[in-house]
């Protein structure tokens, strides 16, 4: 009872904030002042609402590496060796989302329970191809396109 409730007093508050308008001189021609305020419409309030809970401390620090990993290409292989292969893999993603994954990087981040890997797109030659299928024993799938 108390759920519904719940979710019938978002669902009005949504169509509340949806409907309300910010910018009081929002009629054309009525004034040449702009506001460079953000607008609702440019606002989810929804999205805000959905979300129970915010990510995760590993979330975060796989973000926060992922985005200054060309910083630390050149130490990578000492600084993920004690990395679970699940983070591996999610900085194999991100370097080869920002076009930084090759040879160096494959080698460094190769896990053997590795079971699917994708590098497309990659820097990946044969030498770091050769390299990851001796560490990974359990590779079923690779994505090499």
């Amino acid at each position: 009872m108390e759920k519904e409730e719940a979710e019938e007093s978002i669902g009005s508050v949504n169509t509340y904030l949806h409907n309300l308008q910010l910018n009081p001189n929002s009629d054309k021609g009525k004034s040449t002042h702009k506001s460079h305020a953000p607008t609702l419409q440019s606002f989810e309030f929804s999205s805000l609402v959905k979300r129970k809970w915010p990510p995760s401390l590993v979330n975060l620090c796989i973000g926060v590496v992922g985005r200054h990993l060309e910083d630390i290409i050149d130490d990578l292989a000492e600084i993920a060796s004690t990395f679970p292969s699940e983070i591996k893999m999610a900085l194999v993603a991100i370097a080869r989302r920002r076009k930084l994954l090759n040879d160096d990087i494959i080698i460094a981040l190769a896990d053997s329970s590795w079971e699917i890997l994708n590098i497309s797109g990659s820097d990946v030659f044969d030498f770091g191809l050769c390299h990851v299928v001796k560490i990974s024993k359990n590779l079923r799938a690779m994505d090499i396109r």
